[in-house]
């Protein structure tokens, strides 16, 4: 008996930017709601400038997340495009718990350190969302993409986390290193997934975190979590 060749490996490649900066806090350190924060203007100038990378590119299925933040980015991105987009409530961030319930004298540790733990049974991200859940969440989206036949080359916008959670698993290291993958704003990821049919067989990780508005990260030194944590004045949350 003659055996069926195997199907030949498919070449896929996943884009996945985060949005531009926002303000999460009020010059006197109230939080503001993190599901309606605008882009700042210096988001909006990060954005632009990752808008002529990817200027010259096509996509044939375009995903984003449905925060504001998100999809002004991925308006500014394709300036003078049209181009039809799924808003997709799961690849919204992850959600925090309560900043004021944190006593003051562990915040810097907990806000910091957040990504940590995120591998550690039952965590929850500043104790709100369940890292597990967000997980799940995010990856079905994800998978039910990679189940699409159409498409060769998908841009998704969303945020830090998500891309983490993505990234996480390109690797191969789970949530258990997503602490490692900085995702600064209006930066650009590439990810190659490797398919036989509905199987996938490989994803490589072509490029990390990329900031054309800073390529060399000269302006950039402090992680997503440490810009989170020195935007809080804690006399702000208890107000």
């Amino acid at each position: 008996m003659t055996s069926r060749p195997e199907q030949p490996i498919r070449r896929r490649r996943c884009y996945l930017v985060r949005h531009g900066h926002v303000d999460y806090f009020n010059a006197d350190g109230s939080p503001l709601d993190p599901r309606l924060v605008p882009l700042s203007r210096t988001g909006e100038q990060q954005v632009q400038a990752l808008g002529q990378v990817l200027d010259s590119l096509t996509f044939d299925r375009v995903l984003c997340s449905d925060y504001p933040r998100a999809q002004q980015t991925l308006k500014l991105l394709l300036t003078g495009r049209d181009v039809a987009f799924d808003a997709t409530p799961q690849l919204r961030e992850i959600r925090a718990g309560r900043l004021r319930e944190l006593p003051a004298d562990t915040l810097f540790d907990a806000v910091t350190g957040a990504y940590r733990f995120a591998a550690l049974p039952d965590a929850t991200f500043l104790g709100g969302e369940r890292w597990d859940a967000f997980e799940r969440r995010v990856l079905r989206v994800f998978f039910d993409l990679l189940a699409e036949p159409e498409w060769n080359s998908a841009l998704i916008v969303s945020h830090d986390a998500v891309n983490r959670v993505l990234l996480a698993w390109a690797s191969g290291a789970g949530l258990t290193e997503i602490a490692a993958f900085e995702q600064d704003t209006a930066c650009l990821n590439i990810v190659d997934i490797d398919m036989r049919g509905s199987q996938v067989t490989d994803a490589i990780i072509r490029t990390l975190n990329y900031t054309p508005y800073d390529p060399h990260k000269s302006a950039i030194q402090n992680t997503v979590l440490e810009n989170l944590f020195s935007a809080i004045k804690p006399d702000g949350l208890r107000a």
